[in-house]
């Protein structure tokens, strides 16, 4: 990327000798025109011409190209025009606003690169700054003012001060040719208003002037005080508030005179004198109307009257209570508990608010340990020796003719935790271990529980052994005891603040209690084929007191009276097994026992005699076929297995998904017409039969139907 920069006043600039671009940087080198022998970015233009700067530039991509000034609108004097290669920013008629550092940026996803440069306009000055005075008597007033922001490019060589009497519109020069920002203008003529105007001038003409806005009285008496303010009534007084005057003629304020009357009456009476820029007028009448005014005092006597802006009804303000909790954070305070706390608000409202306090739902009134002191401004409550009952939420609840508020502040008092929950549960004994489980503290002391704290105790002892003291749940395993030794357990809660009380269990034995369950259910079958049988059943009701082992499966077959076992593991883990290697055309029966650490149950009753068969036969075929349904046809299974089919269970499937949708679980024929189907959507179809050993194995679709319109048929 490069640069040329042209601009009217100096000569064209010097032809680029560089240009590079890379990914991560970019190099710019240009040659600098010069302008009258000074720097190459400063350029000088007379008020009137015209501003021209020429930029020319270059970069892949093209990159974008941005003028700016500082504090200005470019687009409200400047006409800019940019392309791919160059831009010109051009200001017609130009004045001293114009001058100034323009930056003319441009960038690309390559990097950027700007040039700064100032331009200087010479034109006669700007306004200087505001005028202040001071030091007035009868016949004089010193004036002082700041420089003009804008000095048109050129040293400012002096000022010209002029006055100007209110009632007149012509100016008369006082001085023109003053050097210094300060200057004392005599010979007024004593009460009359005057106003005032100070010119800078520079090597190309006098500037704007800057204005006093409002009068000045030459006068040895002050002036008025500004702004007289009704600050706050009370039903028998007013409280005023001013600001001191402009000038104090000449010597110190000494202090102010403050008058008043009723409204529509035509006689001022003294109110009082203070030092002060406040004052509280009391003994008024409530409901009466009243107007006032102040005036200041210095040597040579009393200033004119400032009144305020409007009379006032005496009268006690209507103001809403309320409360500031700014000083207590989240509105929560903690405390530990023995210690004292305490919840200080600054509160407002007019009337005086009355306060009350409550935690929760109790009012709190003032005990040995509750102290309530409440002011108009403040209300503070101190709890001392806080205990966890003092913990909740604490309401402050104000209230007066205005009407009611009730803010809310939390106090948290930590200490030690509450004793577990109980009762202690015992579990899983035995001659060596048993668990122990409890529930944590209803009150857990306003911090974390971090441990229990687990103790026994042996039958005939009085001592108290550690088991565990860094327990982090609810339960633990006791391990190591003798048989039929008799225990007793205690457990505590712990946190940063200490332990809680304990709480014991009841004791127990270190023996085995456990009996050997009840039997299961007796095996139901779920699917046969023509050599194997599946089998499920349900886990006994009862399991001894412990948990279950597995279960032992046996088998009989027809016309025999030998049990025997058909799994080669001494348990089955899950109430569920399929028989295999059965013969065809062979019945079986099977019963099946529960076992747990005590021993194995009885068996369940066995189950009725059930033949190895395949249930049904297909295929599955379609017909009726419409846009939204279509009827599905399969034949009876050959063999019932012994039991009358109860019906069949017919399920589709949505392709491509692999979820079935169970379309009807008791289909008494041997077709259904499957309706609610989808226009040219592919399905597939499942039929299980049942009886009241079981269901069979599903006879699947091998071809997926598609529901669709029929053709009509043409008639010619």
């Amino acid at each position: 990327m490069y640069f040329v920069l042209n601009t009217v006043t100096p000569g064209p600039p010097g032809v680029p000798e560089v240009t590079m671009i890379t990914k991560h940087s970019m190099t710019v080198v240009w040659s600098r025109p010069t302008v009258n022998g000074g720097s190459e970015q400063t350029h000088i233009v007379r008020a009137g011409a015209s501003i021209r700067l020429f930029i020319a530039f270059s970069g892949r991509p093209v990159p974008t190209a941005i003028w700016s000034k500082a504090d200005s609108n470019l687009t409200l004097r400047a006409d800019i025009h940019t392309t791919d290669s160059f831009s010109t920013l051009t200001v017609e008629d130009c004045n001293r606003n114009d001058a100034g550092k323009y930056v003319f940026s441009v960038e690309n996803n390559s990097g950027s690169k700007s040039i700064t440069f100032t331009v200087k306009v010479l034109d006669t000055p700007g306004p200087p700054g505001p005028i202040t005075f001071k030091d007035v008597t009868r016949t004089s007033i010193t004036l002082m003012w700041d420089a003009p922001v804008l000095d048109g490019g050129a040293r400012i060589h002096h000022y010209i001060v002029e006055k100007r009497e209110a009632s007149r519109r012509s100016w008369q020069i006082v001085s023109s040719k003053c050097t210094r920002q300060i200057f004392k203008v005599t010979d007024l003529a004593e009460g009359m208003p005057y106003f005032y105007r100070v010119s800078a001038e520079n090597e190309y003409g006098i500037g704007e002037p800057c204005e006093l806005t409002e009068p000045v009285v030459a006068t040895e008496e002050p002036a008025p005080p500004k702004r007289l303010d009704i600050v706050d009534t009370t039903k028998s007084s007013v409280v005023l508030a001013w600001l001191k005057p402009d000038h104090d003629g000449g010597s110190r304020i000494s202090g102010y005179l403050l008058e008043m009357k009723q409204k529509g009456s035509d006689y001022w009476v003294e109110a009082g004198q203070t030092k002060q820029l406040t004052f509280t007028v009391e003994g008024l009448v409530e409901n009466n109307e009243y107007e006032f005014r102040v005036r200041a005092k210095n040597d040579a006597g009393y200033s004119e009257p400032r009144e305020a802006f409007s009379s006032v009804i005496i009268k006690e303000p209507q103001i809403e209570p309320t409360a500031d909790l700014s000083g207590i954070s989240r509105q929560l305070i903690t405390c530990k508990a023995g210690s004292t706390f305490t919840i200080d608000i600054p509160i407002s409202g007019r009337p005086a608010p009355k306060v009350t306090w409550k935690l929760e739902e109790m009012r709190l009134k003032e005990t040995e340990r509750v102290t309530i002191k409440t002011t108009k401004e403040r209300t503070k409550l101190t709890v001392k020796d806080s205990m966890r009952g003092d913990s909740g939420k604490y309401y402050l609840t104000l209230e007066n003719t205005a009407g009611t508020k009730t803010f809310t502040v939390t106090v948290v008092v930590i200490g030690r935790p509450g004793p577990v929950t109980g009762p202690i549960d015992l579990s899983s004994v035995s001659a060596e271990s048993c668990v122990l489980s409890w529930k944590e503290p209803e009150d857990d002391g306003g911090s974390e529980i971090t441990n229990y704290i687990v103790e026994k105790r042996e039958s005939g002892t009085t001592a108290w052994q550690l088991v565990n003291s860094s327990v982090k749940r609810t339960q633990i395993k006791v391990t190591h005891l003798t048989k039929y030794m008799e225990y007793t357990f205690r457990v505590s809660s712990e946190n940063r603040f200490g332990v809680s009380k304990s709480l014991e269990s009841a004791p127990i034995v270190a023996e085995h209690p456990f009996d050997t369950p009840a039997p299961p259910s007796p095996p139901r079958v779920v699917d046969t084929t023509k050599h194997s049988i599946s089998l499920v059943w349900t886990k006994p009701t009862y399991d001894g007191g412990a948990g279950l082992l597995g279960y032992v499966l046996e088998m009989k077959e027809e016309g025999t009276e030998q049990w025997y076992r058909p799994h080669t593991t001494a348990t089955l883990s899950n109430p569920e097994f399929t028989v295999t290697g059965l013969k065809t055309s062979q019945k079986y029966r099977f019963r099946v026992a529960a076992t747990n650490v005590n021993g194995m149950s009885e068996f369940s009753e066995s189950s009725a005699e059930i033949e190895p068969v395949e249930r049904i036969e297909g295929p599955l075929e379609y017909d009726d076929i419409q846009s939204r349904s279509v009827r599905v046809s399969w034949r009876p299974p050959t063999d019932d297995g012994g039991a009358d089919v109860l019906g069949y269970i017919v399920e589709r499937r949505e392709v491509p998904k692999t979820a079935w949708y169970t379309i009807d679980s008791r289909v008494r024929g041997t077709s259904l017409i499957v309706k609610g189907l989808k226009e040219n959507v592919e399905y597939h179809f499942r039929v299980s039969a049942e009886n009241q050993f079981g269901i069979s194995k599903s006879l699947k679709s091998e071809e997926p139907a598609v529901p669709k319109t029929p053709l009509s048929k043409s008639t010619f």
